[in-house]
């Protein structure tokens, strides 16, 4: 029994698993931008982590750490090894099933995309952030404008009543003196009829 040597061996190391890998290359038909061939050290990985995150979570209906792991230990080079878009799709159909095609042919999509950016981003992302901040200036113009409108409002209640308040102001300073004068002429009446009355 101690006589046999027997080892383990690894996937890529046991011709029938390579095989039967090369043979499901062959008969699945993969997008024409896999043909393409991503350097990863030129992608910024951990921009692209919350998209994938995002993306597997969708498919599975809840955030599956495991399967992120998995996406993640695919897509970092090891060995100076590229990533080969369509094993890394086979190896996934086993947890994403039927969404596995979907979700490759737009995480490579990116992936190609985000090495041709200097900062390792994909197009798509910083185009997208472009949208949220020209959004975010809109909304703070928007606020703006509206408390411009708001504060205008206020200065032209408060010129109003201002004014108000000057008119009755003048109103009251016109009237005092014709009432003066009234009740001046009325003493005078008065005084005139009571000296007539002695008489």
């Amino acid at each position: 029994m101690s006589g046999n040597n027997f080892r383990g061996v690894s996937a890529d190391q046991d011709g029938r698993f390579g095989d039967k890998m090369k043979k499901m290359i062959k008969s699945t038909k993969f997008p024409a931008h896999f043909e393409t061939k991503v350097d990863m050290k030129k992608v910024n990985l951990d921009v692209m982590l919350p998209w994938i995150t995002e993306q597997v979570s969708e498919y599975l209906g809840f955030e599956d750490e495991v399967v992120i792991g998995y996406v993640e230990s695919q897509l970092r080079e090891t060995d100076g090894a590229r990533v080969d878009p369509k094993k890394m799709q086979l190896s996934l159909t086993g947890f994403l099933e039927a969404n596995t095609p979907p979700f490759m042919r737009e995480l490579w999509a990116l992936l190609v995309s985000a090495q041709e950016n200097e900062h390792g981003i994909p197009t798509k992302f910083l185009e997208k952030k472009k949208e949220e901040l020209r959004e975010k200036r809109e909304e703070q113009e928007r606020i703006a404008a509206s408390l411009q409108a708001k504060r205008e409002e206020v200065e032209r209640a408060m010129a109003a009543e201002a004014a108000k308040l000057r008119r009755e102001k003048e109103d009251a300073s016109a009237s005092s003196p014709a009432a003066a004068r009234e009740e001046r002429d009325g003493r005078e009446r008065s005084g005139r009829r009571r000296s007539r009355s002695r008489e």
